[in-house]
């Protein structure tokens, strides 16, 4: 996200820089349009991480340090340094399973930001509650995407043979990592009451990955579940689809869910818990999207009950017998993306909350 909004920010009013601190140059350098560098620390007491992090950090003299994550030895090794401090919280943030030295150490980030940045009203007000900011120091700035890289997809057929996928099946696509909170062991289920036209692919990897392909084989459906793994361009995969589905059981904001409605890829989805339908500025609304409520979004360990899956599959099926009714859905989609979640709205955004923040001239 951050590497997206350097992109968009007005660089008449913000010169951004990315700074890695760890390994070396990778995609996002590749196609970085913003100046890149690296700290190459091998961890937080790699000590001489600590002194090429002053070294880089001060050639750069930056006015904003806008931390991906807290980052807490680079607090450390940064202390005296006379920028203002950002921290960016994403989530999601399993509390329950938290240690004890984890949570003192996020008590502390009021004490070492001068600002925090949340993704969404929701994760604000978590936060707030976990006395992880101060309430007027805390602001909200939706994720975005740069729509514009959606408008132009490869062909089907060239996107397919890319990822192996049968040219003449019905493909639904799922974007995520391949763990147990994503709810990939449903997509296998909805999969498994669709018709045999249809097939599922998983674009990403995880822990996951072994269990879903014994299960699809267990239900049957063991040739209709592909893995493409991690795909360096998702344009190749969005353009593969015909239709997405999002099942993930809890989900701080959802990108992938707008980058498919950037690439006017119809969106099927279960609802869970997630920000995602924020009721003041929603990514997913009734008439953007089709979901299907969970029996229980809170319990993120439960089977969902097979009539739930059953009802996603009949709402999939419906599509593809008759795609052409669902094409004003898909527009509005788009629309809808494009005007609240181009990185361009959301790095305006960005520049006001700096300036409500440290006052920046405008």
């Amino acid at each position: 996200m951050l590497e997206t909004l350097a992109r968009a920010l007005d660089p008449r009013r913000i010169e951004p820089h990315i700074v890695f601190c760890y390994g070396g140059p990778g995609p996002i350098a590749a196609r970085a349009t913003v100046p890149v560098h690296w700290l190459s620390a091998k961890g937080p007491l790699d000590f001489a991480g600590w002194r090429r992090a002053r070294r880089v950090l001060r050639a750069i003299d930056p006015d904003i340090l806008h931390f991906h994550a807290p980052a807490y030895w680079l607090h450390a090794a940064l202390v005296g340094f006379r920028a203002r401090k950002v921290v960016h919280f994403h989530g999601p943030y399993f509390l329950n399973s938290m240690g004890l030295l984890t949570r003192a150490l996020l008590r502390q980030t009021p004490n070492l930001v001068d600002a925090s940045i949340c993704i969404t009203r929701g994760m604000r007000q978590q936060i707030l509650d976990a006395g992880w900011g101060r309430p007027d120091r805390t602001w909200t700035v939706y994720n975005g995407i740069e729509c514009d890289h959606f408008a132009a997809l490869p062909s089907r057929a060239a996107a397919r043979g890319r990822l192996g996928l049968p040219d003449d099946a019905l493909v639904i696509g799922v974007v995520c990592r391949l763990a147990w909170y994503k709810g990939c062991r449903d997509a296998v289920r909805v999969l498994g009451r669709l018709s045999n036209r249809w097939h599922v692919v998983f674009c990403g990897d995880g822990p996951m990955r072994t269990h879903l392909s014994d299960l699809a084989a267990q239900i049957g459906v063991g040739d209709r579940v592909h893995f493409a793994g991690m795909v360096d361009d998702m344009r190749t995969a969005y353009a593969a689809m015909d239709a997405f589905l999002f099942a993930s059981k809890l989900e701080p904001f959802g990108l992938v869910i707008a980058e498919a409605m950037a690439a006017h890829v119809p969106v099927f989805g279960l609802g869970g818990e997630g920000d995602y339908r924020d009721p003041y500025y929603p990514l997913v609304t009734p008439e953007n999207a089709v979901f299907v409520e969970r029996a229980t979004a809170a319990d993120h360990a439960s089977p969902e009950p097979s009539a739930v899956i059953a009802q996603l599959a009949h709402e999939i099926e419906m599509y593809g017998r008759a795609p052409d009714a669902y094409r004003p859905m898909i527009d509005r989609a788009y629309r809808w993306v494009v005007e609240r979640f181009d990185s361009r709205v959301q790095a305006e955004a960005m520049i006001e909350a700096y300036e409500l923040a440290f006052g920046l001239p405008g």
